[in-house]
């Protein structure tokens, strides 16, 4: 089936590279990258030599029938697919092949032959020399045979790029995807802006005086940004497959209700992540509910929060010194468990620095507060 073309980031005049847009290349590096280890030779190889590298390539293609077939199918290199530097340890091979194993297009079994053969030091030299000899076979090949493989190369290259782009969006931009499954106007709609009459470079403003202030400033930040436009962009050309399948329907149809205001979509825009976050930690730990109000964690452990150091052993040990001198209840033995753990005491830290800013950004997107109220809760947070 062929693919939809999504838009492609655009380059533009300033050197200085955005705080967004280098987010964005460190995150796609870990995920796609180029393959430096698959070109030509431009050296003329004599027929006699040529038959005796076709050998030698025959039979490790008996030894390693996927490693060899993938190659002459124009899949890149395995140093490519697992996004790995030939110098890279066992260690770090077999890290990047569990963290390739969600948003990639390479199927299950060229991903794990590629583990399997960078993971293993014999392997990977044998892997080596079948790359040189694969290189050294394709200078026999026509130049239309040469064409064809070079473009199923570049190909799964640029699926897996725009693979990794739609996994940071999906991880990194939930607010906007929230917003388009709610069924709210696009960025563009809410502006009043024709999207197809921008022109490149062109600065994005609001024409829709109807729109509140500091929403429509909010958006124009956004829109304004490259790299934020080309991901905002992105999303929308990719929203059916980046949205759980259940509503892609839906949104595609714009069949979906959105029955909000101005500062409703202010809030979801910028908070949904707390919000987000908040939701997560709070399924996840339910005993806790009770001890994020007048009673903590710290309280039963009889400890004062602003004392706990900063550094993660010095804190272990504070924390165990007052456990030690404890009764061990259930209500300690709790207290305790979360405390003591650097990562979950983070989670529940946040939850009580958090509890009732959320609370009121919940009340805000489901209606449960006046709009008097609520323009000034917003004014006092965009004051702090």
């Amino acid at each position: 089936m062929k693919k939809t073309k999504k838009p492609k980031a655009k380059k533009t005049a300033k050197t200085e590279i955005s705080e967004e847009k280098r987010a964005y290349d460190e995150w796609v590096q870990l995920f796609a990258c180029d393959d430096p280890h698959w070109k030509f030779p431009t050296r003329y190889v004599d027929f006699p030599r040529l038959m005796g590298h076709a050998k030698k390539f025959t039979e490790f293609e008996k030894r390693y029938p996927g490693c060899v077939e993938d190659l002459m199918t124009g899949v890149p290199t395995y140093y490519c697919i697992l996004c790995v530097s030939k110098n890279d340890p066992p260690d770090i091979i077999k890290k990047a092949y569990q963290r390739k194993k969600v948003p990639t297009t390479y199927p299950d079994d060229v991903l794990g032959r590629a583990c399997e053969m960078l993971s293993d030091r014999r392997k990977r030299s044998d892997y080596e020399e079948i790359l040189r000899l694969f290189l050294k076979i394709m200078q026999g090949y026509t130049a239309k045979e040469k064409r064809e493989l070079i473009e199923e190369h570049s190909e799964w290259i640029e699926d897996e790029k725009e693979r990794a782009t739609e996994y940071y969006i999906s991880e990194n931009r939930g607010a906007w995807r929230n917003l388009y499954h709610q069924g709210a106007p696009t960025f563009y709609e809410l502006l009043g802006v024709d999207r197809a009459k921008l022109k490149e470079g062109e600065e994005v403003k609001c024409k829709n005086k109807d729109v509140d202030t500091r929403l429509a400033e909010e958006v124009c930040r956004i829109m304004n940004n490259p790299q934020l436009k080309f991901e905002y962009d992105f999303m929308l050309g990719m929203v059916g497959e980046i949205l759980p399948m259940g509503y892609r329907a839906e949104v595609k149809s714009r069949n979906t209700t959105w029955d909000g205001d101005d500062l409703r979509y202010l809030v979801a825009l910028r908070h949904y992540d707390d919000v987000a976050k908040y939701d997560r930690i709070r399924s996840m730990h339910g005993e806790w509910d009770e001890y994020l109000g007048d009673k903590t964690f710290y309280d039963v452990l009889s400890i004062d929060g602003a004392l706990v150091p900063d550094d993660k052993r010095e804190a272990e040990g504070f924390i165990r010194n007052a456990y030690r001198s404890m009764e061990r209840t259930p209500e300690v033995n709790l207290a305790y468990s979360v405390l003591k753990n650097f990562k979950v005491r983070g989670d529940y830290d946040w939850l009580l620095k958090n509890r009732e800013l959320v609370d009121m950004l919940i009340k805000i997107g489901t209606g449960e507060m006046d709009d008097e109220t609520r323009d000034k809760v917003i004014s006092s947070m965009d004051a702090t």
